[in-house]
């Protein structure tokens, strides 16, 4: 009897370890900031967005630490990018929190010039 009961709670602590190991990533916002100055959609400004938020969508989870910058390469409309995750993620959940903050961002800060927005496990 007694040994079923353990094997029963080892059982139980191995499930939620695994559990808790690979839990989705926390995508509470801690902070939100847009510039007040704004561009015009359909501008060079505009396509320098899309090229930097596309490229840190999908560079981010590829890197190692995923920890990327970048910057466009169009002179007369240059945008500066960061996007991080949390080092602990797997690359699937920071697949979802990137996706999720750019979301996020590009619906709080609207052809914005500047715009951050920090998740807990992520930010952009």
């Amino acid at each position: 009897m007694a040994t079923s009961q353990r094997i029963v709670g080892l059982a139980f602590a191995l499930l939620w370890i695994g559990n808790v190991a690979s839990g989705a990533p926390d995508l509470t916002a801690t902070y939100a900031g847009c510039n007040l100055q704004t561009y015009e959609a359909g501008d060079g400004y505009a396509s320098s967005v899309v090229y930097i938020v596309s490229a840190l969508e999908s560079a981010t989870p590829s890197i190692p630490g995923y920890d990327y910058y970048i910057s466009s390469t169009y002179p007369a409309a240059i945008v500066y990018g960061h996007a991080a995750c949390n080092p602990a993620l797997s690359v699937a959940d920071c697949i979802t929190c990137i996706d999720y903050v750019k979301t996020d961002m590009l619906i709080y800060c609207p052809n914005n010039i500047g715009a951050q927005l920090v998740l807990h496990d992520c930010r952009m």
